[in-house]
């Protein structure tokens, strides 16, 4: 019975892009993140006929150092790593140790370290139109841009993150949704508290904003719906009347929740969208002056 490799097998092209197409899948319906880095592997010194090429030596060496989950596939003379859960930056960084553990193997081996490896990343939040192909020639172009030894990252395919706006007023919900659309997120209004139950158990919505005083029902039982599924999905509740302490003590229990009086000011809607933005994985970044 022969040892199985300690290191996992390089996908083909046409796997390469069905795990593509259902990692992207995965985001949109459940919300996170996804980059695909980009890897140029420049030849090196010309090597026998019959020794292992600097694509394989190099593609064996980073299979067995890159996470349980992520994906390596080759492209040409180019290695793609897809790093799920991954944010922009933190594929970045993952580039750069790779490019560093490539000069490594090749200082290790007693080559001369190459000097024109690079790499290019891309990151995807949310629903973004193209789906995997898009990923892959998002990355490839920002591989295209970049210079011997650099990784550049595209900044042309994070979607913008989704929150649901849940008033029984309809002229407000619009309002806010537009004003939180300014701001570079997506909103969506919602005035029926039976459209609302519904669309809270939506997974891509990465936070709420629920009216406290709906017909019928309460923004705190929307709220439960809603972190039902994941619970440490953000939220802010709005009231214009005098909140119940009690009422408020109970929905902080159901995950992060911060309290709003309306009607929102501008200063009062930006910190509530920066306590999202912070909650929110991979967020930090993101949303009005963000680079």
């Amino acid at each position: 019975m022969t040892e199985a490799p300690s290191y996992r097998p390089l996908l083909d092209s046409v796997a390469l892009r069905l795990r593509l197409d259902e990692e992207v899948a995965r985001v949109r319906r459940a919300g996170g993140f996804l980059s695909l880095a980009a890897i140029r592997v420049e030849p090196g010194p010309k090597a026998p006929p019959a020794a292992e090429s600097r694509l394989s030596r190099v593609a064996r060496r980073l299979r067995s150092s890159i996470r349980l989950h992520d994906v390596i596939a080759a492209r040409g003379s180019s290695l793609l790593l897809l790093m799920p859960e991954t944010t922009g930056r933190e594929g970045v960084r993952a580039a750069e140790r790779l490019l560093a553990l490539v000069r490594q193997v090749d200082s290790q081996e007693g080559s001369e370290p190459p000097r024109r490896d690079s790499a290019g990343v891309a990151a995807v939040y949310g629903e973004v139109e193209g789906g995997g192909a898009a990923l892959l020639a998002a990355a490839e172009e920002a591989l295209l841009q970049a210079a011997p030894g650099q990784v550049v990252r595209s900044r042309t395919l994070e979607g913008r993150p989704r929150v649901l706006v849940v008033d029984d007023d309809p002229a407000f919900a619009r309002a806010l949704s537009d004003a939180i659309s300014e701001r570079e997120w997506e909103a969506h209004p919602c005035s029926d508290v039976a459209d609302a139950r519904q669309r809270s158990r939506d997974r891509t919505y990465s936070g709420f904003f629920i009216d406290l005083v709906l017909p019928g029902t309460s923004g705190v039982d929307i709220l439960r719906e809603a972190v039902a599924g994941q619970p440490r999905r953000p939220a802010i509740l709005m009231s214009g009347l005098d909140a119940d302490h009690g009422t408020i003590v109970h929905a902080l229990s159901l995950g992060p929740v911060m309290f709003v009086q309306k009607p929102i000011s501008p200063a009062d809607l930006d910190a509530a969208l920066q306590m999202l933005r912070e909650l929110v994985p991979g967020m930090t970044r993101r949303g009005r002056g963000a680079p």
